[in-house]
């Protein structure tokens, strides 16, 4: 690289003077010592304003000087290093032919460069070591020929009236080591990507015109503490502004707001740093007020000061009587104004920031609240929107606050590094426990101590972890929503975070946490990452243990995910030391496209660069919600887990329910209650309550005119719910908060009476069974129902009829444990073509049973009689497992058939099996679904708990959750019955003697299938094949899965873990099961064929 600046720490040079030698630059960004130039050291959160009611409003537009610098920039982009421009820094240099780039916003999403998604490696290190990238890190260097660089250069108007301030320039978040000029000279260096980066270009700007230019380049040593598991992007990230104060102005300040020891009155604390930039002392009186929600003042005080050059300022203690505490769930925010004042009472500066009195601490054992445990029902977040990539508006983060309220989620973390300035505003505002973590992680260096290992015991790095940290306190110190600071994520540990934990301790009370400090001492909470349950009640009945066990991540929700979560707060809810946790993580980070079609998709890692580009494949995509915000089924199942409000210990006998607030801080007379009865489905009768229930306790409700609980034909459920009285931030008037489903009855179908045995004919190939407008032909060979024919309609597609499966299209966790290779044998046997055994078709005599209270003694149901079956019947034998399925269908008159199902492995190979089940193909045309289940969304045995049993009704062709690598979805459980109907409303019913689960879907399971393996890990290769939520195309058939029983999701994490036992399907375990198939013409009252047949 020519003729670049060698800039001297605190100096700055004429331009003429600075120009060095080729590799000047590499050495600066190669120093991790050397972090910034001329930066000015971090800073609470706050904007300078011109009059107190101006900072009381802090809208940052009215009564301050600010100038935004978003918008249209001129951009040169190389890869090389050695061809970044020359004298760019220049007023009169030439940038007509450069491109036109959005600021803020990733130059990655704008067209420039590569996105590179990796999880825990460097974007410039590869396993495929193809040039120009680096087989293994060599901290503290980077590439030094391949460096993508991208230039910047803009011109701005500076308004007369900024004449004789402090003028700064902020760039809130700027990803890569970047390199400021203004009107051609040197004005600073910034290397650290999430935390504003501000310097004072009083000297250097002017009055009118001025051009500003910066050069970022992707890699520095940096790079090695920012190894987070997103996508590695560089650019502008956050927003670029300029704002003045004046000469004498504030430059820092903390406002301390614990409660007492009863917690009670609120302690008010407050430092300020004053500098006055004058040439000559000044005298002026520094003063604070603290204003209520209502506007009122509740305290106050001034102090006066003689200035020459900085001064810290200490006011002494206020104690305020009775304060509204802030909790999350009680967000009271009290109004700190701090002004300047010169000696006349002329205002020179004041500014505003939001206060919340509250004591966080680790008090028996337990992180608590102002004196309450609090359970942490978290997330973890990520910047990232799916165009511009981490650059995230506002808009979108209110998005994002309005899902959390909805779905009963209380804490973030801020994964892996700090959020946005208004991010914190926004928390405190609307109630949300947030987890600060610094921006330190350095994954890829592993966590070994000894030298060339982790970075965290590496003291080369010891500033840079300190700078980070430091970053992070400054500017997030004043936040009531920040209860926890964590000093970064998978970053070994050592000396450097020894340090750091020390130094929050000298500076803060809050509670510090770190994840890889483990036990060590440098860690107040025992954080871990996806410890299992068993793990966790380990650690919570040992009597040794001292610290509360919360979880930095779990329940891992890689695509099609978050099993055992119900379980999970099971064991949190019994055991003292569990506090909760934070799903990993919120949103998926997929990158919206379209494909030569049209059609749009998102794009994950390994979609973009050339051969060798570094790839952890679709990892990123593991959130609760996708890209663009919309809610998943495992949202809804978060949501009922995370609820407050606890409706248990069921008594239908006693027509009792007990009400269990788990809030901690909330009375549950701010609710409306409700318990609504259902027959089959159908709402029957509702009855409203209200309730006056503290925090942490239970109340025992009687409820009035349930049914009955003697087993019959009609299934009764009781539908629990709260509701939102009052409309709050986010929550709608009648929004319900939480809900509870319980049983009131077992279900006990009338029987179907005695119906006419099919007639049999026999060719030597079929087996063909009729009756009154009825056939149905099976296949001799494959022992299949090839034909369903009622009232002149077939019902199966292209011969398609019911044979055995034990497939599933493979979810990401299945791939995590590999278990698309392990039980492949499943595949197998599944795939190929059904060849019958034993097949024969027979009458059979048995007995009927008539309902009659007279009838004969000693039968309990009355009168039997002998009557006559038509029975087809036949097996599979798998030698690869050792196991038979034997499948027998009763078939009648009137064309309905029943179904039993019998599948013993004596000695499998593989103990474990996807799925038991029968799958067949229907008409297309047969695409209305109606099934009595849990509904509305997807649900499998081990997520289901926010799936309450119902009546709901599909189109097939919406049968599809677009996860955004296709894989198994839209199964549903605990199914009593469900139709298939045309437009005319005829088709076929499935009617489970117990119930059983289902898939039915226009997609064939084929297309959500990605193989034995998806190479998450590899690097971009010529056979890089991955599919998208684009490619799955439906067929002109409904394919259709009537299911004993499938696996369940699992949630422990998706690179190995093996589902719990209770959600497995163990081979070696007979098993069986049966249903019935009703036909039925247009206009039938589908209902009254619900019977045992």
């Amino acid at each position: 690289m020519k003729n670049k600046l060698l800039i001297l720490t605190g100096l700055l040079l004429p331009l003429a003077t600075v120009m060095a030698q080729d590799n000047d630059r590499y050495v600066m960004i190669t120093n991790p010592d050397l972090t910034s130039i001329n930066r000015e050291a971090p800073r609470s959160t706050f904007t300078s304003y011109t009059s107190e009611n101006a900072a009381i409003q802090n809208n940052r537009k009215d009564g301050t000087y600010r100038l935004s610098l978003n918008g249209t920039w001129k951009f040169n982009y190389v890869e090389d290093f050695e061809k970044c421009p020359d004298d760019f820094m220049k007023v009169d240099f030439d940038d007509s032919k450069w491109a036109d780039i959005k600021v803020p916003g990733n130059w990655e999403r704008q067209g420039f460069g590569t996105p590179i998604y990796v999880n825990t490696s460097y974007e410039f290190t590869s396993p495929a070591h193809i040039a120009p990238f680096w087989k293994k890190p060599n901290p503290p260097y980077i590439p030094k020929d391949w460096n993508p660089t991208g230039t910047y250069r803009r011109e701005f108007n500076l308004p007369k009236d900024w004449d004789g301030k402090e003028i700064y320039l902020s760039a809130d978040a700027t990803k890569g080591a970047a390199f400021f000029y203004l009107n051609g000279q040197f004005i600073g260096m910034n290397k650290e990507s999430k935390t504003p980066a501000r310097f004072n270009i009083t000297k250097n700007v002017k009055i009118g015109k001025n051009v500003i230019s910066v050069q970022i380049h992707r890699f520095s040593d940096a790079n090695y503490l920012e190894c987070q598991d997103f996508w590695r992007l560089s650019g502008f990230e956050r927003e670029v502004y300029l704002y003045a104060q004046p000469k004498v102005h504030i430059q820092n300040f903390f406002a301390r707001t614990p409660l007492d020891a009863q917690y009670q009155n609120g302690i008010f604390n407050l430092s300020v740093d004053v500098i006055n930039s004058n040439e000559s002392p000044m005298t002026c009186v520094l003063a604070y007020n603290i204003l209520d929600a209502d506007g009122k003042s509740v305290a106050s005080a001034n102090r006066k000061c003689t200035l020459t050059s900085t001064a810290k300022v200490e006011f002494d203690q206020n104690i305020l009587k009775d304060v509204a505490a802030w909790t999350a769930e009680t967000p009271n925010l009290y109004t700190l104004v701090i002004s300047i004042k010169d000696e006349n009472g002329k205002i020179l500066e004041a500014t505003s920031s939001k206060i919340g009195f509250r004591t966080v601490e680790i008090k028996d054992k337990l992180l608590k609240v102002n004196g309450q445990a609090i359970t942490v029902k978290g997330v973890n977040i990520h910047e990232h929107d799916e165009i511009t990539g981490h650059y995230v508006t506002e808009e979108l983060m209110r998005k994002d606050f309005e899902l959390f309220k909805k779905y009963n989620v209380n804490t973030v973390r801020t994964s892996h590094y700090p959020q946005q300035e208004r991010f914190y505003e926004l928390c405190d505002e609307y109630g949300f426990y947030v987890i600060d973590e610094a921006n330190i992680e350095s994954h890829g260096m592993g966590y070994n101590l000894k030298k060339g290992g982790t970075l965290g015991n590496n003291p080369l790095f010891l500033k840079a972890h300190q700078d980070r940290t430091i970053s992070l306190f400054e500017r997030d110190k004043n936040h009531p929503s920040v209860i926890i600071w964590s000093l970064g994520n998978e970053a070994g540990n050592g000396i450097n975070f020894y340090t750091t934990y020390n130094l929050l301790k000298q500076l803060d009370t809050r509670p510090i946490q770190y994840e890889r400090a483990e036990l060590e001492w440098n860690t107040d909470i025992f954080c871990p990452m996806y410890a299992h349950i068993d793990q966790m009640i380990k650690y919570a009945v040992n009597p040794e243990n001292d610290r509360p066990l919360i979880q930095c991540e779990y329940a891992h929700a890689m695509g099609n995910s978050l099993g055992n979560f119900q379980d999970y707060w099971d064991a949190i809810d019994k055991y003292y030391l569990l506090q909760g946790g934070c799903i990993w993580d919120w949103v998926d980070q997929g990158f919206l496209e379209k494909d030569k079609d049209g059609n749009k998709y998102w794009a994950y890692g390994g979609d973009y660069g050339k051969i060798g580009t570094p790839s952890d494949g679709n990892f990123c995509i593991n959130g609760m919600v996708y890209p663009d915000r919309t809610v998943k089924p495992q949202t809804e199942e978060m949501r009922k887990v995370y609820q407050n409000i606890k409706f248990i210990n069921f008594d239908a006998t006693k027509q009792t329910i007990d009400i269990r607030n788990d809030f901690s801080f909330t009375n549950l007379s701010k609710y409306d209650f409700s318990y609504t009865v259902t027959a089959n489905g159908k709402n029957i009768s509702k009855e409203d309550f209200k309730l006056v229930l503290s925090p942490n306790a239970t109340q025992t409700i009687q409820l009035e005119n349930l049914p009955s609980t003697e087993a019959g034909p009609i299934e009764y459920h009781v539908l629990f719910e709260a509701k939102i009285r009052n409309a709050e931030p986010f929550l709608p008037a009648g929004y319900v908060i939480s809900h509870e489903q319980y049983s009131i009855n077992p279900l006990e179908k009338a029987s179907a009476g005695r119906m006419t045995p099919a007639k049999i004919d026999e060719t030597d190939t079929q087996a063909i069974l009729s009756g009154n407008n009825f056939k149905a032909i099976f296949d001799k060979e494959s022992g299949m129902l090839i034909s369903y024919k009622y009232n002149g309609k077939e019902y199966i597609y292209n011969q398609q009829g019911l044979h055995p499966s034990f497939w599933r299209a493979p979810i990401d966790n299945d791939y995590g444990a590999q278990l698309p290779k392990k039980f492949k044998v499943w595949r197998n046997i599944s795939e190929a073509a059904p060849k019958a055994k034993d097949f024969q078709v027979t009458t059979k005599r048995g007995f009927y049973r008539e309902s009659n209270p007279n009838g004969v003694p000693g039968n309990r149901n009355g009168r039997e009689s002998q009557v006559t079956y038509s029975v087809v019947s036949c097996n599979y034998d798998y030698p690869e497992i050792d196991g038979t399925w034997y499948i027998t269908y009763t078939v009648f008159d009137n064309g309905v058939i029943r179904v039993n199902n019998e599948f013993i492995a004596k000695k499998p190979k593989v103990a474990m099996i996807p799925r038991v089940g029968l799958r067949m193909q229907v008409p297309v045309n047969y695409k209305q679904l109606t099934y009595y289940g849990r509904g509305p969304w997807e649900n499998y045995c081990d997520r289901k708990t926010g799936a309450f049993i119902g009546e709901y009704d599909f189109d097939v062709n919406k049968m599809y959750e677009p996860y955004l690598r296709p894989q198994e979805n839209n199964h549903r459980t605990d199914v009593r019955w469900f139709t298939l109907k045309d437009k005319s409303g005829a088709g076929i019913m499935f009617i489970a003697d117990n119930t059983f689960e289902i898939n039915a879907s226009s997609y064939p399971m084929e297309t959500f299938d990605s193989g034995d393996d998806i190479y998450n890990e590899q690097p971009v290769s010529e056979t890089t094949c991955h599919r998208h939520i684009n490619d799955p195309k439906p067929g002109e058939f409904v394919d259709v899965f009537i299911d004993y029983r499938m696996m369940g999701l699992g949630g422990d994490d998706s690179w190995g873990a093996l589902l719990h036992e209770q959600y497995r399907i163990n081979a070696d375990q007979p098993i069986s099961y049966g249903f019935s198939i009703v036909p039925f013409g247009k206009k039938t009252d589908t209902k009254s064929l619900i019977k045992q047949y």
